[in-house]
């Protein structure tokens, strides 16, 4: 047997015990909600000069429009938007979708209690939060009529593990 035929033998035992090991993970997040390439996806066929409004969330208070992107706190590696004063139209809110792909942001590492930089990708779940808040309202859909967009929110529940149900 030579050495490539060895390590595969080793990396394919390695595989095994560690399916053993490590439980079933939990289901994504993604599943539940947007993430930021299907925001950019949903968004880019709307018409570019609507403006872009947050609902669910916020009903019965005024407007609201998605504005600074920032770490999430829940999940400091997905990526969030404050509630925004200011209208923003479609065309605005892709550009500021499409420049967060592959930026960094700074978010809490809970293990140590310090700040790093998380890196947002096309599959990062996208939220509707204050900065260092975890509100659980993820973006779950994308509606327009004539006059707006609407990106419709939702709270995410987590799931809870089968194994620790009682």
């Amino acid at each position: 047997m030579n050495k490539n035929q060895k390590n595969k033998l080793i990396m394919d035992e390695i595989k095994i015990q560690a399916g053993q090991i490590i439980p079933n993970r939990k289901k994504h997040r993604a599943d539940n909600q947007m993430t930021l390439g299907s925001l950019i996806k949903a968004l880019s066929k709307e018409r570019t000069g609507l403006p872009v409004l947050l609902s669910s969330v916020y009903q019965g208070y005024v407007d609201k429009y998605p504005g600074t992107p920032h770490s999430y706190y829940g999940y400091p590696e997905d990526l969030a938007f404050t509630a925004s004063d200011n209208p923003i139209t479609v065309a605005k809110f892709i550009t500021v979708c499409e420049t967060s792909i592959g930026n960094s942001f700074p978010g809490p590492d809970h293990a140590n209690d310090y700040y790093r930089d998380y890196i947002m990708q096309v599959s990062t779940p996208v939220w509707i939060s204050e900065i260092d808040t975890a509100t659980k309202n993820g973006v779950i859909d994308v509606i327009s009529n004539a006059s707006h967009v609407t990106l419709v929110t939702k709270e995410i529940k987590e799931e809870v593990d089968d194994a620790i149900k009682p």
